[in-house]
C-alpha cells in the first residue's frame, strides 16, 4: 500500500517538475525568479511545514518517538557518508557530496507528508536537521577541500534548525495558536519545490544528461546503494522497525540534494555537472523510490 501511494506521489511530483521546465522554457521563470522562489521555500514554506508537524497534542510516547527518529537518522547518515566516501574519497568532491546527501527538504518532506500524512513530518525533521548540520560542516570540507571553510554558525541560524527549536517548544508548551495560516503556507511545499527543480532541469542539455554513464553511476549509488546499505544496517536493530524507520528511509533514498549545485558554485567546482547530477537523479527517483520502499516494507515491518 505504501509503495503504491509513493509511486503515485512521485509521478505527480515528476509532472510538477515538468511544469517548472515548461514555465522556464517559455520564459515565465527567470534565474532571479527561481532564486526568489527558492528563498520563499527555504525561509517560509519549509519552516511552516516543520512547525505544523509539531502542532499536535503532547505525549511522552511522541517524545520518545522523536528521540528514536533522531537515532535512526544518525544511523542512516553514517551509512550514506560511508557509501559516498569509499568510492569517491577526496578525489571526486562533487560526487562524494552528491552521494552522501539526498534532497530531504525539497523532496523528502513532501513525499513523507503525502504518504503518511502531515503529522509524519514530525519524524523526518530530525533527518533534515542532521542533513543541514552535516552539509555545513562535513559537506563543506569535502566539496571545498579546506577545513577552514567550515561554518558552524550557519548550522544554528539556518531556517530548518530554528523552526525545529520553535516547533519543539510549541510541542512541549502547548500554547493556543491559530494554525490555519501556517497550514496554508505549508501546503505549497511540493509545488514550489518541484517547479524549482524543473527550472534546474531546463538549464541542462537533455541529450548530454541521458548519455553520460558517469551520471548514471553516481546517481545509482545515491538512489539504490545508499538505501540498500541503510536497510542492511537497520536489520540487526530491533528498534529499527515500523513507520518511523520507513519515514526515515524515504528521506534517505531521495535523489541528490539541490545544495550540491549550490555548494559547487560557491566553492568553484563544476556547477553544471552538479546540476546534471541533481536533475538526472531526480528523474530516476520516480522509479527507484517505490522500488526501495517495496523491499523496505518487506524487511523492516
Amino acid at each position: 500500500m505504501i509503495t503504491q501511494i509513493l509511486l503515485q506521489q512521485t509521478i505527480i511530483m515528476f509532472a510538477l517538475m515538468l511544469l517548472g521546465l515548461l514555465l522556464s522554457r517559455r520564459g515565465m521563470i527567470t534565474e532571479q525568479g527561481s532564486r526568489d522562489l527558492s528563498n520563499v521555500l527555504l525561509y517560509t514554506v519549509i519552516p511552516c511545514v516543520i512547525l505544523r508537524s509539531y502542532m499536535s497534542e503532547f505525549s511522552t510516547e511522541k517524545l520518545r518517538a522523536m528521540g528514536l527518529s533522531a537515532l535512526i537518522a544518525v544511523i542512516a547518515f553514517a551509512a550514506s557518508i560511508a557509501v559516498a566516501y569509499l568510492p569517491c574519497g577526496t578525489r571526486h568532491r562533487i560526487e562524494n557530496f552528491a552521494v552522501a546527501f539526498g534532497n530531504a527538504g525539497f523532496i523528502g518532506i513532501p513525499l513523507v507528508t503525502a504518504v503518511f500524512g502531515p503529522e509524519a513530518a514530525f519524524y523526518v525533521v530530525s533527518f533534515s536537521t542532521f542533513a543541514n548540520l552535516l552539509q555545513w560542516t562535513y559537506g563543506i570540507v569535502i566539496i571545498s577541500g579546506k577545513k577552514e571553510t567550515m561554518n558552524l554558525r550557519m548550522v544554528f541560524v539556518n531556517p530548518v534548525f530554528i523552526s525545529m527549536v520553535i516547533g519543539i517548544a510549541l510541542f512541549v508548551l502547548q500554547p493556543t495558536l491559530v494554525t490555519g495560516t501556517i497550514g496554508y503556507i505549508a501546503d505549497g511545499n511540493t509545488v514550489l519545490a518541484m517547479i524549482i527543480l524543473g527550472y534546474y532541469l531546463s538549464k541542462v542539455q537533455l541529450r548530454g544528461l541521458f548519455a553520460d554513464v558517469r551520471l548514471y553511476l553516481f546517481s545509482a549509488l545515491r538512489l539504490l546503494v545508499v538505501p540498500a546499505v541503510t536497510i542492511l544496517v537497520f536489520l540487526p536493530f530491533p528498534f529499527a522497525r515500523g513507520e518511523i524507520t520507513l519515514i526515515t528511509l524515504i528521506a534517505a533514498a531521495t535523489p541528490i540534494a539541490s545544495s550540491t549545485a549550490i555548494f559547487a558554485q560557491k566553492f568553484d567546482q563544476d556547477y553544471r555537472r552538479a546540476v546534471s547530477y541533481v536533475c538526472l537523479s531526480t528523474i530516476l527517483s520516480v522509479a527507484t523510490l517505490p522500488l526501495v520502499m517495496l523491499f523496505a516494507e518487506r524487511l523492516l515491518t
